[in-house]
């Protein structure tokens, strides 16, 4: 089971817990595949994640590339900011060892 943000909700995956509204009423029940208008429907919802099947560390077959693209996506705001810069780093370098690719990111001298 994983936990995933409402904007990375693909058609076709498994709801692992059941999805309720505001008043703890079941809106969609644990086995309930999404398509578009559940995910639709999440998102008028207001929910931030729901829990989908799969592992956590899954990386839903993404490349390399791809991983690294969205990890440049999300340091976007704070990229000037040196503590989340080795954060996004430290990040990039557990990816690539975890794709067995070696070697370390490009690393730049503060003054």
């Amino acid at each position: 089971m994983k936990r995933v943000v409402i904007e990375e909700l693909t058609a076709g995956m498994i709801l692992a817990k059941p999805v309720t509204n505001n008043t703890g009423m079941v809106v969609l029940p644990v086995g309930a595949e999404l398509d578009e208008a559940t995910l639709s429907r999440l998102q008028r919802l207001g929910l931030t994640s729901v829990y989908v099947e799969g592992d956590a560390g899954d990386a839903s077959g993404k490349t390399l590339a791809e991983l690294e693209a969205e990890l440049e996506h999300r340091f976007r705001r704070v990229i000037d900011d040196p503590i989340q810069y080795q954060i996004r780093e430290a990040i990039r370098v557990q990816l690539r060892n975890s794709h067995g690719t070696t070697g370390h990111p490009e690393t730049t001298t503060s003054a």
